[in-house]
């Protein structure tokens, strides 16, 4: 039997968004560094902890590492809820501006994601579960 994997998948534009294909509900996606703010995150942002501190300091020294990817779930409407990497892509956006961090070559150009759904992501907080009608 053939295995279907999902290609990766470049975003960078709001309209990006609508285009995306999953393979059974799952999306591999890449996003330049630049990009990152355009996507409509839920909890993406950390506190100032010493995890962050920590990943901030790796990332200046070595470069933002995708080896692990930031796995993201679809909502309900519509925007990307953290699963695991908050802190790794937070860390990322800040020295992505950091000038000087940056002054002889980027640290971070892409972030890598994996986005996945659920039967709940296409469905609103306020519509009725399926089993009850709607009014209006």
């Amino acid at each position: 039997m053939d295995e279907v994997h999902p290609k990766a998948q470049w975003v960078e534009l709001p309209e990006d968004l609508s285009a995306i294909e999953f393979v059974e509900d799952v999306a591999h996606i890449i996003v330049p560094i630049e990009a990152v703010d355009r996507l409509p995150f839920k909890n993406e942002q950390r506190g100032d902890t010493e995890r962050l501190r920590k990943l901030i300091r790796s990332i200046r020294r070595h470069g933002y590492n995708n080896f692990f990817p930031i796995v993201v779930r679809l909502g309900r409407r519509g925007r990307w809820v953290i699963v695991d990497g908050g802190n790794r892509l937070t860390a990322a956006r800040i020295v992505s501006r950091e000038f000087f961090t940056n002054l002889f070559g980027r640290k971070v150009r892409d972030i890598y994601f994996i986005l996945f759904r659920t039967p709940l992501s296409n469905t609103r907080i306020d519509d009725p579960p399926d089993d009850e009608p709607k009014t209006g």
